[in-house]
């Protein structure tokens, strides 16, 4: 089996839509053991809109995307409900 972890620190909305917050200038990250199975769920992303999919490693990484959707959650309490944002990694 194949297990590819993404999507999950950001809102439904934007996941499929994320050039409606800031343009989509904002990062989507994957996780995964399989190069394949990063690449397909990279592409999907990409179908989706996303220019900017940041891979994290192997799937041990997931556990650090599942943290920061709490964060996500607290930031987006904090900006009120309903306002949508997405977060850029500067390299």
């Amino acid at each position: 089996m194949k297990v590819v972890k993404s999507f999950v620190t950001q809102e439904q909305e934007t996941v499929v839509n994320p050039k409606a917050i800031g343009g989509g200038d904002h990062t989507m990250f994957v996780a995964g053991e399989h190069a394949d199975a990063k690449r397909t769920a990279t592409e999907l992303l990409t179908a989706y809109g996303w220019s900017d999919v940041l891979a994290l490693g192997g799937i041990v990484s997931a556990r650090g995307m599942e943290m920061y959707a709490g964060m996500h959650s607290a930031i987006g309490l904090a900006l009120g409900l309903g306002n949508h944002f997405g977060v850029k990694i500067v390299r």
